[in-house]
């Protein structure tokens, strides 16, 4: 039988030449150099002695140069117009920058006739649910590009769940009601506001909502609050094809003014911490002190505030909470039951047919390819197809198994490199557990990406978030690693939407001039005292100057032909 195969790869790569096979690519003593250009997590360069660029040499037969950095686009600039370090794999952090540089001519235009070399991407290319990223690197009979799939959506809608049972009990409502409107989630808010005003002691300095604009932009909040009325409200990334192929944004659809008004209600009642606009995301510390009642957050939330009690020695007493069953007052809070992941609310009679669903990360996550000089060595692209195709990961819904390449363990997460650094079974779970600190683990000598940061961007250019890996730093499976994997796996489900946006090439000077615009308008939108029919006003004459002066239409018009030329209308 024929196994159904949902393409979570780690790397949906295609390589290939003739003779492409496994033979002949080990040996550490005569790899060849090669260098991957990439944006890094970390990027800083490791030791002469690291052994993630050994296992290479040995298994693979290269001699890697990783170029990680922070600013991609400067870096490839430069890189491809060194005499000395021009990049053999790049691993584009967006399609769009990729698309500059392939219509430059420097890079591999056409990888079909090298397919039949890598069988582990052989078996997920014609998946259904990448006909759409194959739509977009295909031009004519060519395939101009690989990919890695979109990762499904790690962020999500994260509730205080002892708060919500105390909610549930003063509003009668069943044990499992859960906010589905915003009007449901503004309740909830206004109930914690109200605790706080009562003297509760739990509720001292608590605010229901949190983000950090930094001065610039509407923080997290900005990526998610709007999503319950219709598309996130940043362009481009906001742009979407509707039922009639019409390119549309939130200015056009009207839940921008729905998001707005929201928003401007949570300000104005105070539902929100002060410092919202101003702060950095460092200087957001009430979420892991357990004084944020709603957030947006990947499972790490409970690993976090966990850490955040331990490091403090918050304890039960301190807050004033009434301690579970096997706990003293005088414990350290346990944050493993605190937060519950919910589904996104939506508005109740809504027809955008964007609202309530999740964003996901557009129709491919990492776009990898080779330059067009490298091709041309048939030594350097055997070992390059060998790497690759190492480096799959999938989920198998046949067998109900996370399948990963042995290069995958090894450079993502050091397994197989470093000795101690061994995943350990979930019970009832196809996903692994990994404690990613020596000390916790009881080990004395440090791992080596503990004593090199970098070390982490072996695996950041090819990296799936939904490889089936829990990692935390608690030295064995327990409730904590369970609570987070149940967060991921929730999150991970939700009905989404890819935010295709990004694959739109604009004017960049003038897109951040609409974007700071944006945002100022926001601010001084939800900042305002206006009445609801001076408020109407208001939005109304922004609508006119979005779509003149700041080039509204004039970009969705861009979206809609470049849209067009992808495939992605009609």
């Amino acid at each position: 039988m024929k196994k159904i195969i949902t393409l979570l790869l780690g790397l949906v790569l295609v390589c290939g030449f003739a003779g492409c096979g496994g033979s002949g690519t080990g040996g550490g003593n005569n790899a060849q150099k090669i260098n991957i250009l990439f944006s890094g997590w970390v990027n800083t360069p490791t030791t002469a002695d690291d052994p993630y660029r050994a296992y290479i040499a040995e298994n693979y037969g290269l001699n890697v140069q990783l170029n990680a950095n922070s600013d991609f686009e400067n870096a490839a600039i430069m890189a491809f117009n060194s005499t000395e370090n021009r990049p053999d794999i790049i691993s584009f952090p967006s399609y769009t920058s990729y698309r500059k540089f392939f219509k430059q001519g420097v890079l591999l235009d056409d990888w079909t006739p090298y397919l039949q070399y890598m069988p582990n991407f052989s078996k997920s290319l014609n998946a259904q649910s990448q006909a759409a990223s194959k739509a977009v690197f295909t031009d004519g009979e060519k395939l101009t590009a690989l990919w890695t799939p979109a990762d499904p959506p790690t962020w999500s809608l994260k509730l205080r769940e002892d708060w919500l049972d105390m909610y549930r009990k003063d509003k009668a409502k069943e044990e499992t009601w859960a906010p589905t409107t915003p009007d449901d989630l503004l309740d909830f808010a206004r109930w914690i506001d109200a605790q706080k005003k009562a003297g509760v002691k739990e509720f001292e300095d608590a605010y229901a909502f949190s983000t950090a604009g930094g001065g610039n932009s509407l923080g997290v909040l900005g990526t998610w609050m709007p999503l319950m009325f219709g598309s996130v409200t940043v362009a481009p990334y906001g742009f979407y094809v509707d039922k009639n192929g019409e390119v549309q944004f939130g200015t056009t659809d009207g839940s921008y003014k729905e998001f707005l008004d929201y928003f401007k209600i949570i300000v104005e009642e105070q539902l929100i911490e002060p410092a919202w606009f101003t702060q950095q995301y460092a200087e957001r510390k009430r979420t892991y002190a357990g004084k944020i009642g709603i957030e947006w957050m990947p499972g790490e939330i409970t690993k976090n505030t966990q850490a955040e009690f331990n490091d403090k020695k918050i304890t039960y007493a301190q807050r004033g909470m009434t301690p579970p069953e096997g706990k003293s007052e005088n414990d350290v809070i346990d944050a493993t039951d605190l937060w519950k992941t919910y589904a996104l609310p939506k508005k109740q009679g809504t027809e955008n047919e964007r609202a309530g669903y999740m964003p996901g990360t557009g129709l491919a996550g990492k776009v990898i390819t080779v330059s067009k000089a490298t091709a041309q060595s048939k030594s350097k692209m055997e070992k390059i197809c060998k790497l690759i195709d190492d480096l799959y990961c999938y989920f198998d819904e046949e067998t109900g198994e996370y399948k990963r390449g042995e290069a995958y363990d090894a450079l993502r997460w050091g397994v197989g490199i470093e000795k101690n650094l061994q995943f350990q079974k979930i019970e009832g779970s196809p996903q692994v557990y990994i404690c990613t600190s020596s000390e916790r683990a009881g080990f004395t000598e440090k791992y080596y990406k503990e004593k090199q940061n970098g070390a982490w961007d072996w695996g950041a250019w090819f990296s799936s978030t939904n490889d089936g890996v829990i990692s935390a730093d608690e030295p064995h499976v327990n409730a904590l690693v369970l609570k987070i994997a149940e967060h991921d796996n929730l999150t991970a489900n939700m009905p989404s939407l890819p935010q295709i946006g990004d694959y739109v090439s604009l004017d960049a000077s003038l897109l951040s001039d609409m974007t700071s615009d944006m945002v100022s308008f926001e601010y001084r939108y939800v900042n305002s005292k206006w009445s609801a029919e001076n408020a109407q006003k208001e939005y109304d004459s922004y609508v006119k100057k979005w779509n003149s002066t700041l080039h509204g239409q004039e970009f969705l018009a861009a979206a809609k032909t470049q849209f067009t030329e992808l495939g992605l209308i009609g």
